[in-house]
C-alpha cells in the first residue's frame, strides 16, 4: 500500500502539473489570438457581417481584452485544474487496481518467505541439542559406530565418557527434574485435572478419574531452558562440522 500511495502521488502531481501547463499555453495562445483578432479580423467583421452582431460580439471583446490577465487566464487555470483533478482521480482508481494483485503476490512472497525461514529456524532449532550433544560427548559418532566387533569392557569403557560429557551437557542446559517425586514402584494418585500430557496412563484404563496405580516411571521435565544462542550458520542439515586439521 505505501508504494502505491507514493506512485499515485507521482502520477497526480505530473497530471496537475501538464494540466496547468496546458492550461497556461492555451490562455496565451488565446491572448495573442484576440489580440490578433483585435489588431486584423475586427474590422472585417464589422464590414461583412450583420452590423448590429458584429457590434455586439467586437464590444465584448473589446470589453474583456483589458482585464483577460485576472479574469479569463484565472477562470481558464481553475478549469484546467478541474480537469487534472479529475484525470488524476481516474488514474489513481486506475493504479490502485493494477497495484492490488501485485500487492497481493508480494505480500504470498513474503509470507512465503516467513514460512522457509521459520521452517529452517525449527528444523535447526531441533538439531540444536543433538550438535551439542556430539560436541560435548561425542554421541553421534557412538550412535554410528558398528559395536559387532567390540566386547562388553570395551563399549563400556566408551559410554562412560559419552555419559559424562551428554550428562554435563543436560544438566547445564535443561537440568531435567523428575515429573513425579515419589520412587518408582511406588502406590501413587492420578488427580481428576490430571494432564495427559504429563502423565500417561497405562495398564486397565477403566472409568473416570482420579485414579490410584504404581509409578512405573517418574518422567522428566525441563528444570529450566538455558540452550545457547543459534549461531548464524543457515544449513539446517547439519549436526556438527567436518573437523579438518591443516599441516
Amino acid at each position: 500500500m505505501p508504494n502505491i500511495k507514493k506512485v499515485s502521488k507521482k502520477v497526480g502531481f505530473t497530471i496537475l502539473f501538464f494540466a496547468l501547463m496546458i492550461g497556461a499555453a492555451f490562455s496565451v495562445a488565446v491572448y495573442f489570438g484576440l489580440t490578433k483578432l483585435i489588431q486584423e479580423i475586427g474590422p472585417i467583421l464589422q464590414r461583412h457581417v450583420d452590423p448590429a452582431a458584429a457590434n455586439d460580439v467586437w464590444n465584448l471583446v473589446l470589453e474583456f481584452y483589458p482585464k483577460f490577465w485576472y479574469t479569463i487566464f484565472p477562470a481558464m487555470m481553475i478549469f484546467s485544474l478541474i480537469v487534472g483533478i479529475l484525470a488524476w482521480l481516474t488514474a489513481r482508481s486506475s493504479i490502485k487496481k493494477l497495484g492490488l494483485p501485485a500487492e497481493k503476490a508480494a505480500e504470498k512472497v513474503d509470507a512465503g518467505d516467513e514460512k522457509i525461514e521459520k521452517d529452517l529456524s525449527d528444523r535447526r532449532l531441533f538439531l540444536h541439542l543433538f550438535s551439542l550433544m556430539q560436541r560435548e560427548g561425542r554421541l553421534m559418532d557412538f550412535l554410528n559406530e558398528d559395536l559387532d566387533g567390540y566386547d562388553d569392557a570395551q563399549i563400556g569403557s566408551a559410554v562412560r565418557s559419552i555419559h559424562a560429557g551428554c550428562r554435563q551437557l543436560v544438566q547445564e542446559y535443561l537440568n531435567p527434574e523428575p515429573v513425579m517425586d515419589q520412587h518408582e514402584g511406588a502406590v501413587v494418585e492420578v488427580p481428576v485435572d490430571f494432564d495427559p500430557g504429563v502423565i500417561k496412563l497405562t495398564g486397565n484404563v477403566v472409568g473416570e478419574p482420579p485414579f490410584s496405580g504404581i509409578l512405573r516411571h517418574k518422567g522428566w521435565q525441563v528444570g529450566k531452558m538455558n540452550l545457547p544462542t543459534l549461531s548464524g550458520r543457515q544449513n539446517a542439515e547439519i549436526i556438527a562440522p567436518a573437523e579438518v586439521e591443516v599441516t
